[in-house]
């Protein structure tokens, strides 16, 4: 007498094959980066490129095999950062310019950190890591008084105090200049576009006056329309109220034209 296959193990084995077609695609996505890693393209393209392959590949933090163990679930590596961003390339991915520029952001980073805390202003100067640059954020209030654009005393020394740290490197320094969302409305500043551009470029003319190069410099003001924080409280009112100087990395200012803009603030 003929002995029958149980269905539950013909199953089982008849869905093996989605394993080895998960392998398959891995190999297929690693050779198109091999060879384009072998080619002459640009650095951005290459890298979006590899992202959007990641992406498309593993977007599911699970996948479901039947069968297979108790759970049926084989735990897939979730894509790191937000949906839609590229990450930003490995080490391997940059040119040795890239990964020059990197280590000496990195080391800016610390030194400006140390002398935050040095100076006891931690809780009025932050520095953070963006992707187009080394971000150092100036609350207003230890820079200028209440709708005024004329630096104090302790800014110009704490700017002086800066000055080391930005003349380490010759990338561009953008300044940008933002308020709350409280209205202004006087001779000299008619609305808030007005008093959050007098505020950047009276740091750019400082930095330029102090030795920066001034083809280095460039100042925007965006009013309120940028806020990091709630304009519905006076702490959130207070955070927003800054200029940001931030040391651009030569990466992101020579990528494509057509690239989107982060205009998600600091």
């Amino acid at each position: 007498m003929r002995r029958r296959r149980r269905p539950e193990a013909e199953k089982i084995n008849q869905e093996r094959w989605l394993i080895t077609y998960s392998d398959l695609i891995t190999l297929l996505m690693i050779f198109f980066v091999i060879m384009y890693t072998m080619s002459k393209v640009d650095m951005y393209k290459f890298v979006n490129l590899s992202a959007s392959l990641s992406q498309a590949l593993y977007n599911q933090n699970q996948v479901q095999l039947k069968g297979l163990g108790t759970t049926g679930l084989i735990a897939a590596q979730p894509s790191a950062g937000p949906p839609g961003q590229v990450p930003p390339a490995p080490d391997f991915l940059k040119t040795p310019e890239q990964v020059a520029e990197e280590r000496q952001l990195a080391q800016i980073k610390l030194q400006l950190q140390s002398f935050i805390q040095k100076q006891g202003v931690a809780g009025q100067v932050v520095v953070e890591d963006k992707p187009k640059g080394l971000l150092i954020s100036l609350r207003d209030v230890i820079l200028f008084d209440t709708g005024k654009a004329d630096l104090k005393p302790e800014a110009r020394k704490l700017l002086d105090g800066l000055l080391p740290f930005l003349a380490q490197v010759g990338n561009p320094l953008e300044i940008e200049g933002h308020t709350d969302n409280r209205p202004i409305h006087t001779a000299q500043f008619p609305s808030n576009w007005e008093l959050s551009t007098a505020r950047a470029l009276t740091v750019l003319e400082y930095l330029q006056a102090k030795g920066i190069d001034p083809k280095r410099l460039s100042a925007t003001g965006y009013g309120e329309w940028r806020p990091v924080a709630s304009n519905d409280n006076p702490e959130g009112q207070a955070l927003n109220r800054r200029v940001n100087i931030t040391i651009e990395r030569t990466s992101a200012i020579n990528g494509p034209a057509d690239q989107a803009p982060n205009l998600s603030g600091p």
